[in-house]
């Protein structure tokens, strides 16, 4: 049986040509060590294709990216604007019924005393 460090060799060129006719060869008669070559063909032929070349643009939007910092998404800050909105209506509505209450409840209460009888009263 053959290792796979044999077979790379193979498919890399290296094999002297009788060993690597012997190996051709068990390959065609033993269909486990067939597969094995096929998948290591693929794998070499992809890495042979090399690493697909960046944009032309890449380098310059990383630095630019790396200068700005980390930034939040646009979708974040808009959740964020939809949230503060709402708390400031939230707070609008609460001062509302704050001063609602103070002009139904205690106002009145205020204004049926008159100052100069709480002198009077002891108050």
């Amino acid at each position: 049986m053959y290792d796979d460090r044999t077979i790379w060799r193979h498919l890399d060129g290296e094999l002297p040509e009788a060993e690597a006719r012997a190996l051709d060869a068990a390959a065609a008669r033993d269909p486990a060590l067939g597969r094995r070559m096929a998948e290591l063909s693929e794998v070499a032929a992809a890495v042979r294709g090399g690493v697909p070349k960046p944009p032309p643009d890449f380098a310059a939007r990383v630095v630019a990216r790396a200068l700005l910092g980390p930034v939040a998404p646009v979708l974040q800050l808009d959740e964020a604007r939809r949230f503060l909105r709402r708390v400031v209506i939230a707070a609008a509505v609460l001062a509302a019924f704050g001063l609602a209450y103070l002009a139904v409840e205690v106002l009145p209460k205020v204004l049926e005393t008159p100052v100069w009888a709480e002198s009077l009263l002891g108050k």
